[in-house]
């Protein structure tokens, strides 16, 4: 198994880790030193790994796997805005997508059959803002999601999803959000529904997709079951494998959010501590939950209960500085 950890500066970029599974995990060598690398997304089908470089002038680079896990550059691109934070790589593998959330606006660049990224092809550019000043001032594009033919852009400024055809990026529908709830991430569930973490509103909305297309907000629900103190912004969202959780990462609480799915809406069951400060991105591996914790600069292991799906923390932790994404090759 290999573990890439992506991190903000002082961080050596994208950092490797082995290991038989993930609680025996070991760095190795080198790490691969690609700037400000908050974003890491895999190719479907071949080893290679893209990673964004959250810049002014943003970076896109394509990473290939080399003997022992060490990360070679293959290429190169800028993505035409600035602060790129995700990427996605359409179903057919021609295309790599990526939200510039500086600048919010979405890019399209084509892959070679080797996963090397061609020249940018098209960027479309969102407009609009929100009602939190200090954050919603103008678009801020923070996901892209491929479904299908689609591309779904999630942009916390304007409080809108946008739908695009994954090819040329030509406008097809937009969703609004509850206003200032700040979408950040969406997941597709195996049940058609979609669930996204509002960062800016901490609440998890839920959309339903519309028969001549598009999405429909049909629910809206606290990220968490402790009431927060202070401040708490959702980041990452994901569903368990079989569908029956969903699992939602909040920095402010420092928690992992436990919702169950009861085939129409979302069920609050539980909230445990990261053991760590500012859960930015999680991963599922298997019966674990690898989180990357920017502010305490270390990624840890939590166990998913099999039986009731709640994820519980171990002693498992990786000191990586300031990690901000992470992704598992088994």
């Amino acid at each position: 198994m290999l573990i890439y950890v992506g991190s903000y500066p002082p961080g050596v970029g994208v950092s490797v880790y082995t290991g038989d599974d993930p609680s025996t995990l070991w760095p190795a060598p080198e790490p691969a030193a690609v700037p400000s690398a908050s974003w890491l997304q895999p190719h479907p089908r071949l080893p290679v790994t893209y990673a964004v470089g959250e810049l002014t002038e943003g970076q896109v680079h394509a990473l290939v796997a080399e003997p022992g896990g060490m990360l070679g550059l293959l290429s190169t691109q800028p993505t035409g805005g600035a602060d790129p934070c995700h990427l996605a790589v359409s179903d057919d593998c021609r295309y790599l997508l990526c939200a510039n959330y500086g600048s919010g606006s979405v890019a399209a660049f084509p892959l070679g059959a080797d996963g090397r990224i061609g020249p940018r092809s098209v960027l479309v550019r969102h407009t609009g803002d929100g009602p939190v000043a200090d954050r919603q001032e103008g678009p801020h594009a923070h996901q892209v999601v491929v479904t299908g033919s689609e591309v779904v852009a999630v942009d916390l400024g304007t409080d809108e999803l946008y739908g695009y055809a994954v090819d040329g990026l030509r406008p097809l529908w937009t969703a609004k959000a509850p206003a200032g709830a700040g979408p950040r991430h969406l997941v597709v569930h195996p049940s058609g529904l979609r669930f996204v973490a509002d960062e800016l509103g901490s609440t998890v909305s839920t959309f339903r997709p519309v028969p001549s297309g598009g999405l429909s907000l049909v629910d809206n629900c606290p990220a968490t079951l402790v009431e927060p103190s202070g401040a708490n912004y959702p980041a990452e969202i994901a569903v368990a494998p079989d569908g029956r959780h969903v699992y939602v990462s909040n920095r402010g609480n420092d928690t992992i959010v436990t919702f169950a799915f009861d085939g129409t809406r979302l069920i609050p069951v539980d909230e445990v501590t990261t053991g760590g400060h500012w859960p930015r991105h999680f991963t599922i591996v298997g019966d674990y939950l690898l989180v990357a914790n920017e502010r305490s600069d270390a990624v840890t292991m939590l166990r998913i209960d099999p039986d009731t799906g709640v994820p519980a923390p171990t002693r498992v932790r990786v000191e990586v500085p300031r990690p901000a994404c992470v992704l598992a090759w088994d």
